[in-house]
């Protein structure tokens, strides 16, 4: 499974990707979306890329994240998450340049800071 998370908000999205972002579920900061790993949702995460950050994430994580919702989290479902404890990096930079933003390989650890 993976997890997208938005980490910037709506001013000056180009329209492409705002609107892959409303496909996507993505229409609010700190809203966490769960997908099955499939090659047409990586293709609208990696188009948005520069507003989200995602990752595949453990079963635990999911547990805890369905704990938060209370119910059972199936393909699609949002959660509105907080702000992670002791913030973002940077929510300008690419995870490889150290920020926040882009594909993580895991991403547990950010989503037990906002959970």
């Amino acid at each position: 499974m993976i997890a997208a998370i938005r980490v910037r908000g709506d001013v000056d999205v180009r329209r492409k990707t705002s609107n892959t972002l409303e496909n996507l579920k993505l229409e609010k900061r700190n809203q966490c979306v769960i997908y099955k790993d499939d090659e047409s949702i990586k293709g609208m995460l990696n188009l948005s890329k520069d507003y989200i950050t995602y990752g595949k994430i453990s079963e635990e994580t999911i547990e805890k994240l369905s704990e938060r919702k209370g119910e059972e989290i199936k393909h699609g479902d949002k959660i509105n998450l907080s702000p992670p404890k002791g913030g973002f990096k940077d929510t300008k930079k690419h995870v490889n340049q150290g920020g926040t933003l882009g594909e993580r390989e895991n991403m547990d650890k950010i989503i037990q800071k906002m959970v």
